[in-house]
């Protein structure tokens, strides 16, 4: 353990199978021909962001965190919507979320039980999403990766993404995530919470 501060995120990472092949394959492909302007990250659900403190205190309110969510919320899904685009870094081509009472609720109670504000942190509502992309991307380069995500990830099921893109939780893991670190290569998963 460490007594120095970081800044930690809790993820909900979809489960082994389909989904986290593909999205994997996907995030890699893009990675390798943009160029090095698109990093390599793991597929992830960012359920709450910001924590700064020690991997001791990151750990333990973690611990609290996930005993806290396997008794209020229940069982939580997370329900692709839909590939889209964004305008921000970490926030380029992703699959939108539904945001679901059991989701919402979940993020709110770990983003209170870590002592930052609920949302996406930059005083918009929490916006559950699967990123495929990050990067500094013009608004066409954007869409042309979203359209390909499409046709990768769903192929000639786009009409019912939701079949294919959602899971059911079933872990909650606690990484270090240095949000100045734009290639993402400091980032560090810490521990894997069975929820």
């Amino acid at each position: 353990m460490t007594s120095a501060t970081s800044l930690y995120s809790l993820w909900l990472e979809p489960p082994g199978g389909a989904l986290l092949s593909k999205t994997s394959g996907f995030i890699k492909q893009s990675a390798s021909h943009s160029g090095a302007r698109c990093p390599l990250f793991e597929p992830h659900v960012t359920l709450a962001g910001g924590f700064v403190g020690t991997e001791d205190e990151a750990r333990a309110l973690c611990t609290s965190v996930v005993t806290t969510l396997a008794s209020t919320t229940g069982h939580l899904r997370c329900d692709a919507v839909e590939v889209t685009c964004g305008d921000r870094y970490h926030q380029c081509v992703y699959i939108a979320m539904k945001p679901t009472y059991e989701l919402l609720k979940a993020h709110e109670l770990a983003a209170v039980a870590f002592g930052v504000a609920p949302g996406n942190g930059n005083g918009t509502p929490y916006m559950p999403h699967l990123s495929l992309v990050y990067g500094d991307l013009t608004s066409s380069e954007r869409r042309v990766l979203a359209n390909e995500a499409k046709h990768t990830l769903f192929g000639d099921t786009q009409h019912d993404v939701s079949s294919v893109g959602s899971f059911r939780v079933d872990k909650v893991s606690l990484w270090r995530t240095d949000a100045a670190d734009l290639s993402c290569a400091s980032w560090k998963r810490v521990e894997i919470y069975p929820l």
